[in-house]
């Protein structure tokens, strides 16, 4: 694992960075190892310190030792002491130090600058580690494939659940359940739960809203193994026949999910591959019913860069991980989202979920 924190150097010399400070919790998991809730890592060319609290040094020293940190345990001024590690490192004159300004608080900051001026300038940066964490390795990979299967085999335990009568919360509470007993280190993030009319909403909670028949049904929920996450969704309808207008579009939303998973490659942009699904979507009159971006990647955290969206010109490499989630919602009547996580490939990409696409469950 030291090579990440030799990729990461290499990127610290290339942006003329002396050192780096991390204060993300995903980041700081990715280069050292550290899953604990408090800690800020503070890299330069020449050493890698973690600094943590007392609760956690034992724990930090064990999960460090493969990734070349040193742990430090830190006084109650952790701010102050993460200053005082740069300064032992300033070798003459002003030197760049570069930190995540995505991540780090305003307060934090006011600390560093006003104990490390006159010794290094604070260069904020954004996204630097994830340009590492992007692309997954074949460990990554391993545990997204566990997770997604956790949430495939949770999915099949629910259908026979999903009963009138029951409510959001409860289906929610259920599948959550079911991907712990089959091995989730805990949820990827709080389950969705949206029927009837509700499933309009594309992150609507789920309430004590008893499910009818006949209503259309959204879960989007994920597991956590390893570290790493799944995200899945299906829209199905409980408890009758779909009516003519439900098949249409869940037909529609499909027939545009399987048009970007057959035409998704390398060397395309996230946007070109929005459009992939979009442009189905858009041909059938519901262009302005389909809000959000076609999918994101995904990894230690939910939502990661890149995106497949309007606005996101990022070419697709292989071994970066997608969702592909395209979706219609009509406001007062409900809404039909379908959703995989894909792997891109050097020839296209593979599907890593495996639950069927149907209507009615």
């Amino acid at each position: 694992m030291k090579e990440r924190l030799a990729e990461f150097r290499q990127l610290l010399a290339a942006e003329n960075l002396e050192g780096f400070i991390v204060a993300s919790p995903a980041n700081r998991r990715y280069l050292s190892g550290f899953t604990g809730s408090s800690g800020v890592l503070v890299i330069s060319r020449e050493e890698a310190v973690l600094l943590t609290d007392f609760r956690y040094l034992d724990q930090a020293t064990e999960q460090t030792q493969a990734y070349g940190f040193q742990v430090k345990k830190h006084p109650p001024e952790l701010w102050e002491t993460v200053a005082e590690e740069i300064k032992g490192k300033c070798a003459g004159g002003r030197s760049r130090w570069g930190f995540e300004s995505d991540h780090l608080v305003e307060k934090h900051y006011r600390t560093l600058k006003e104990q490390l001026d006159g010794c290094c300038f604070l260069t904020p940066t954004e996204g630097l580690v994830n340009r590492l964490r992007r692309k997954k390795t074949g460990v990554e990979l391993d545990a997204i494939r566990k997770a997604v299967e956790i949430t495939d085999r949770a999915w099949a335990r629910l259908l026979p659940e999903l009963k009138p009568g029951r409510t959001e919360k409860e289906i929610a509470a259920l599948f959550e359940f079911f991907q712990r007993e089959l091995g989730a280190e805990g949820t990827a993030f709080p389950t969705i739960v949206a029927s009837g009319p509700r499933s309009a909403l594309p992150h609507g909670e789920p309430t004590d809203r008893q499910i009818e028949a006949g209503d259309l049904l959204t879960l989007d929920g994920g597991a956590i193994y390893n570290g790493y996450r799944s995200d899945f969704t299906r829209t199905v309808v409980v408890g009758a026949e779909p009516t003519a207008q439900q098949q249409a579009l869940y037909d529609l939303v499909l027939k545009a999910q399987q048009a970007a998973l057959a035409g998704m490659k390398p060397g395309m942009t996230g946007k070109e591959v929005d459009a992939l699904a979009r442009e189905v979507i858009a041909a059938a009159g519901y262009g302005d019913h389909f809000g959000h971006g076609l999918g994101h990647s995904l990894g230690l955290e939910i939502h990661e860069a890149p995106r497949l969206a309007l606005t996101d010109e990022t070419v697709l490499e292989p071994g970066v991980v997608y969702t592909v989630e395209p979706g219609v919602y009509l406001t007062g009547w409900g809404g039909i989202r379908i959703e995989d996580v894909v792997v891109v490939t050097a020839g296209g990409i593979e599907n890593l979920t495996g639950s069927p696409k149907r209507l009615k469950p």
